[in-house]
């Protein structure tokens, strides 16, 4: 009886690393976005390091770099940046499907000109 509670209890835990490896699809690496604005198509460039259910990284835009952080849930992505304008920070907040492994569309919420909305894929 011990050994088949054993085993159960292991395969559980085989079982809940394999569900959290498939949730958890790696989103390392660098994303070419394309940000549809008020004045037009803008490239952005997303630089992320994702561990578990964290992401971390850097966004460039034309406005300049800042440092981003997130989370990730399921196949979706949530993250924030702030950028510098003339020493006040406009703080963006994104949210994102991740489509087909290496392609997500989403809505960057940036206070003021409410949700614009953007696409990437992965470099590879």
């Amino acid at each position: 009886m011990r050994r088949f509670l054993a085993s159960a209890v292991l395969l559980c835990a085989v079982a809940s690393v394999a569900t959290a490896a498939s949730i958890y699809a790696d989103l390392s690496g660098k994303w070419n976005l394309t940000v549809s604005t008020p004045d037009g198509s803008q490239p952005a460039v997303m630089n992320v390091t994702h561990k578990n259910d964290t992401l971390s990284g850097s966004v460039e835009t034309q406005l300049g770099t800042a440092p981003m952080s997130g989370t990730v849930s399921g196949d979706s992505l949530f993250f924030a940046f702030s950028l510098d304008m003339g020493g006040q920070a406009l703080t963006i907040r994104g949210s994102a499907a991740v489509k087909e492994g290496d392609k997500i569309d989403g809505v960057l919420d940036v206070a003021g000109m409410g949700a614009i909305p953007f696409n990437g894929a992965r470099e590879k």
